[in-house]
């Protein structure tokens, strides 16, 4: 009875020190990074219907597949649906309120730091030590961009699947000979919770050697057992994640080479050691990519320190099992982003905040161990106490950089004034409040930056059009294509929509109708894409497929708008005029 009270005291302890830490979080905005992609312009949420959701189930989305992932997204935003309205801090008119998503995303971390705590404690068999190894995974700075950031609700959800996976895995193991039937249920339940995270986060992909670790090192399964476990898990997250390879596409300002990737990883572990015991000035852009690091003599050298640390765990493995597997823990939950294989963020950075939730959990064991082997025990408490306060402030501190997208754009650029798309975001924000002279010196600084992104050409044409000077937008989208390495990453079917756009009121409609094509193809549903084709079509003298065009928008997507139906009866005007031209011409030949 005195265990499930101190328990349930614990519980709340966590719960409520949670609340208090991420009390900003509750009333953030979205923010001008990802947030647009994956919520609230994401059209399979807007609305959140369930042909759409089932949609995401069917294909792809973004490069991603995390169906799972999205169908939270969708639940909760039926829950955030509210007035369409403009967003000032965005720039874009938004219909669902954050605080749902905010809401849900500070759940899903209390419920991931309970697990944690049910998993250390089966795993040290010491309630102390598992209350300081949760403590440090629920409040290092760390954590806040995943908890702050809507769009991370991904990982989130992810995290949640995965540790409930190895607390089923943990709890099997100590049934298997009392209850064999109870044993195999929780096995086989497992598996599906490593489907559940590869469907909402591919970087679970690790689950199957975090598993083995744990039966090896703490739980002292035997191999062939625990190889079987391995080898079921690995079996659920490879297709996934083999799905995943074959749809993500590598840029190539985050290539390198096969043999500067080891340097890579050494330097992205090294980093993230510094971070794990001196959290501050942390953005979500940390322009380490490996270009970078490897333009750096340090950068061939950093692995050293990482892989000391790793060679002193290993030797006293036996001495310290629940360090080493903290340590493989750490290292194996970084394992799909340190770089050893190239992947789609490197174009911005290696390393990430987000990266390091689940792998903190092996920070904490590392922590809650040395409290247990270290001498004065009373003192070490003591310190470490005082460690975890200062975490706590130092995230609180850091949560009012994701109350609004432009407090979190500005502290981007404090951090790291090499974050392009920080400037390019801002430039959007400005725009739309109508401050063309700041807009346009934001996106110029984007491309002092990175010369190579498309998306910001189009809007820097598009700033210089609303000044009435068209000539000098003419010449921004000429520069463009002369420019080496021009990327469209981060072009969605509102940037090719912009650009068509542009392109029309340049007198360009040939040009315009490729980039209005390619917007409508992005998002087929959108009556405004489709009615912009067909106002192309027209232009180009395509006046048959404009008709026809103009008529499906009318049926299909727009049966009362009256712009399109003055365009339609253009059209038809327009061929009759044709035909009649052509007429006389036909009768002479005869």
């Amino acid at each position: 009875m005195k265990r499930i009270a101190k328990t349930t005291l614990i519980v709340l302890g966590l719960i409520g020190v949670c609340a208090v830490v991420y009390l900003h979080i509750f009333s953030a905005g979205f923010v001008g990074f990802d947030d647009d992609i994956h919520v609230y312009a994401n059209p399979f949420l807007n609305p959140p219907t369930l042909d759409n959701v089932a949609k995401l189930w069917q294909q792809s989305y973004e490069r991603l597949y995390v169906p799972l992932a999205y169908t939270i997204f969708a639940a909760i935003a039926r829950f955030a649906q509210v007035p369409a309205h403009l967003d000032g801090s965005l720039g874009r008119t938004v219909s669902l309120a954050p605080v749902a998503f905010h809401v849900a995303s500070i759940a899903f971390h209390i419920a991931n730091t309970l697990l944690c705590f049910l998993l250390v404690r089966r795993l040290t068999r010491r309630a102390m030590a598992a209350l300081f190894a949760t403590l440090v995974f629920a409040l290092h700075p760390l954590q806040m961009e995943s908890v702050g950031w809507i769009s991370e609700l991904r990982g989130l959800s992810g995290g949640f699947f995965a540790l409930t996976a190895l607390y089923a895995l943990v709890l099997s193991r100590g049934s298997s000979d009392a209850t064999p039937g109870k044993s195999r249920v929780l096995l086989a339940a497992s598996a599906l919770f490593v489907m559940g995270a590869m469907l909402c986060k591919p970087s679970a992909m690790v689950l199957p050697l975090v598993a083995l670790a744990i039966d090896r090192t703490v739980l002292g399964t035997p191999w062939r057992r625990a190889l079987a476990a391995a080898s079921m898990w690995a079996a659920c997250a490879l297709p996934f994640a083999w799905m995943t390879r074959s749809i993500q596409a590598t840029s190539a300002a985050g290539e390198s080479l096969w043999w500067q990737r080891p340097f890579v990883a050494g330097d992205a572990l090294a980093f993230y050691l510094f971070k794990t015991f001196v959290p501050i000035d942390l953005c979500v852009d940390y322009g380490r990519t490996p270009r970078w690091v490897m333009s750096h003599a340090w950068g061939t050298l950093a692995w050293t320190v990482p892989v000391g640390l790793l060679v002193v765990c290993y030797r006293n493995r036996q001495r310290r099992p629940i360090t080493w597997l903290g340590v493989l823990m750490f290292v194996t939950f970084l394992l799909p982003t340190l770089g050893l294989v190239p992947f789609t963020y490197q174009a911005y950075s290696t390393v990430a905040d987000r990266y390091a939730y689940l792998a903190l959990i092996g920070l904490g064991l590392m922590l809650a161990d040395a409290v247990d082997y270290v001498r004065p025990q009373r003192v070490v408490v003591g310190v470490v106490s005082v460690a975890l306060v200062a975490l706590a402030a130092l995230s609180f501190n850091q949560s009012r950089y994701w109350r609004s997208s432009l407090e979190f754009l500005h502290h981007t650029i404090d951090v790291n004034p090499d974050a392009a798309f920080a400037y390019h975001n801002l430039g959007d924000q400005e725009l739309v409040n109508g401050s063309y002279a700041a807009a346009l010196a934001d996106y110029q600084t984007c491309l002092k930056h990175d010369a190579t992104l498309f998306k910001t050409y189009v809007m820097v044409a598009e700033v210089y059009a609303l000044l009435n000077q068209p000539a000098e937008a003419e010449a921004v989208l000429v520069r463009s294509r002369k420019t080496p390495g021009l990327t469209a990453d981060g072009m969605g079917a509102n940037d090719y929509a912009r650009l068509g756009n542009l392109l029309m009121k340049l007198h360009q409609p040939d040009r315009a109708l490729w980039a209005l094509s390619t917007a409508a193809e992005m998002d087929p549903s959108s009556p405004k894409y489709a009615c912009d084709v067909a106002n192309a079509l027209s232009a180009v003298g395509q006046l048959d497929r404009a008709e026809a065009a103009f008529r499906s928008c009318i049926s299909r997507l727009q049966p009362n708008d009256p712009a399109v139906l003055d365009n339609l009866k253009k059209a038809e005007r327009l061929k009759a005029e044709r035909l009649k031209a052509e007429r006389p011409i036909e009768s002479q030949g005869r």
